[in-house]
């Protein structure tokens, strides 16, 4: 049986069934490559200017975890990230060219939180993306401790002081630095293991509820504690919680916190370099023996500081 057919038909209709393939799989290449991933996403925009391209970075979308956002565009009067109600700034990368911004993913958050990226340009045009990220539950464990009485019952005057220090604590935190103080990679502020991750729900004397907003790092009385990035001491003093504290601006409402030193190393004001000592090891506050409590502070969140190490700063 013979078949025949127009051979300029069949030509349109080869071309034009491989331009609808080749328009569904760049449809598709844009969606995988635009779209949030489980700890990193992608996006690409065009101006009239150039291109502006936007990555994450982060150990995962989960919550207590820090993400950086990353930012190549033509040059700008200003660029910011709104995230749960704050504007975070993008500062220049060292070195690199690109410019950065840091979010932190608090222990409620859950499920697509909104990100506003805005860029003013020179010429007094603007840029404006919206995009989702995708923030799931972390797996927190629960523990009871035992403590001091006074810790979990204290007195009408220990009480006073503890308002006191909170209301410190909030004016020292909402006072940070806007551009950025660090200088590459952060590191851990000294060699011992984890004793206590970030976010255990704590149980203390059986009446208290707490979670911990940091981590616990093993080691003894006198062991040197470092700076985990330059910045500059905010506070350096005793705390009814948190025994001996030192408190470091990095800049761009990103703070380390060392507790329950027995030994201050370092002044208010002063200018430290990464690895720098700025205390020892001790068992002051509420501790059940001698740790380092390593915090990071974000935009008024509490971080994992081990997600730090997952973030480019060079």
């Amino acid at each position: 049986m013979l078949i025949f057919f127009d051979r300029r038909s069949f030509i349109k209709a080869v071309i034009s069934a491989a331009a609808g393939l080749m328009l569904v799989l760049a449809l598709f290449a844009i969606s995988m490559w635009a779209a949030p991933r489980a700890s990193a996403f992608t996006f690409r925009g065009e101006t009239s200017l150039g291109p502006v391209e936007i990555d994450s970075h982060s150990r995962a979308f989960k919550q207590g975890e820090a993400v950086m956002l990353r930012l190549k565009a033509p040059s700008f009067k200003s660029a910011t990230a709104l995230f749960n109600g704050f504007d975070h700034s993008f500062a220049p990368m060292h070195q690199s060219g690109e410019f950065f911004a840091l979010l932190p993913l608090g222990l409620n958050m859950e499920g697509d939180c909104d990100i506003i990226i805005a860029l003013a340009f020179h010429d007094g045009t603007e840029f404006h993306v919206s995009m989702k990220l995708p923030v799931s539950s972390g797996a927190f464990t629960s523990t009871a401790l035992s403590v001091d009485p006074r810790f979990t019952s204290p007195s009408p005057e220990e009480a006073a002081r503890i308002e006191i220090e909170r209301k410190m604590l909030a004016e020292i935190y909402a006072k940070y630095h806007a551009c950025w103080i660090g200088s590459g990679d952060f590191v851990i502020p000294l060699e011992g293991s984890v004793s206590s991750p970030f976010g255990v729900k704590r149980l203390f004397n059986d009446v208290v509820h707490s979670r911990h907003r940091g981590i616990d790092l093993r080691s003894a009385t006198g062991d040197p504690v470092r700076a985990a990035n330059r910045g500059i001491v905010v506070f350096a003093g005793s705390l009814f919680y948190a025994g001996n504290t030192v408190i470091v601006d990095h800049g761009m409402s990103l703070f380390t916190v060392y507790c329950h030193l027995s030994k201050i190393s370092v002044k208010e004001g002063e200018m430290i370099e990464k690895g720098a000592t700025i205390g020892m090891v001790g068992a002051t506050g509420r501790a059940t023996g001698p740790h380092l409590h390593w915090g990071v502070r974000l935009a008024g969140l509490n971080v994992d500081p081990l997600s730090l190490f997952h973030l480019p700063f060079r």
